[in-house]
């Protein structure tokens, strides 16, 4: 019961790979979930041994696969003490009167459902009073002015924040805590369906003059993760190098 165990849900993904890497070197056992594509997982697990990343497809969105994964962890290692969800898929640029509801329906499933599921399969070891660390992505966005065309994703980003938020406080008393990461643009693929002009724009405007890579993520992630945060509960990091100062 030594080990520390770490689920990080959609670990296929740039952020997801590079927490899996992170966790891997701090030291953490590390479990993973993808959905369709788990070549960057098994490219680590090449590199790494498969004992050192071990990997379920599941979608997170389903609550019984995600039950189903939860479970099997458990009874592998006994506990999950750090769990990070980075499941995110393209974001898609366009106008709230050209998006259907059913765009931005996926939107809000995949960041919301995603974290009540996973919570909820967790029900029995949080009441446990098992210490459980879930750490859960956000967005600049939600801080300051929003960008035009994503209103999917954006309102999506605000209700995963608002129960992020009552989370923190209501798995408190079992010793769990929730505390959430709000990068800026970070370079990964999911921006491929945005116009190249306009991430090199938001890189120019940046007081550092770039967006924030998949490894400045993983960096904040392994804060959250350490023992270093154990008072820590309902805070936000922002990591976008001073665009959004709040």
């Amino acid at each position: 019961m030594s080990e520390r165990i770490a689920l990080v849900i959609g670990g296929n993904g740039g952020i997801g790979n590079a927490v899996v890497k992170r966790l891997n070197n701090d030291g953490l056992q590390v479990c993973t979930t993808f959905y369709n594509n788990d070549q960057q997982i098994k490219a680590l697990q090449n590199r790494l041994g498969e004992d050192a990343i071990v990997s379920y497809k599941c979608n997170a969105v389903d609550q019984i696969e995600v039950k189903n994964t939860v479970d099997q962890i458990i009874q592998k290692f006994e506990k999950i003490d750090v769990v990070v969800i980075t499941i995110a898929s393209p974001i898609k640029n366009a106008q709230l009167l050209e998006t259907s509801w059913e765009e931005f329906n996926r939107y809000f499933e995949e960041q919301v459902k995603s974290i009540f599921n996973v919570t909820k399969a967790l029900r029995q070891q949080i009441r446990s009073k098992i210490p459980t660390r879930f750490i859960l992505l956000s967005t600049e966005y939600c801080i300051g002015k929003p960008p035009k065309g994503l209103s999917h994703y954006v309102t999506a980003k605000y209700a995963a924040m608002g129960l992020s938020k009552v989370l923190a406080l209501e798995l408190a008393q079992f010793g769990s805590t929730v505390n959430m990461i709000s990068p800026g643009m970070v370079e990964t693929s999911l921006l491929d369906n945005l116009p190249p002009k306009l991430v090199e724009m938001v890189a120019w405007e940046n007081p550092l003059k770039r967006n924030a890579t998949p490894g400045d993520v993983a960096n904040a992630v392994s804060f959250l993760a350490s023992e270093g945060s154990n008072y820590l509960n309902g805070i936000n990091i922002m990591v976008n190098g001073g665009n959004v100062i709040s």
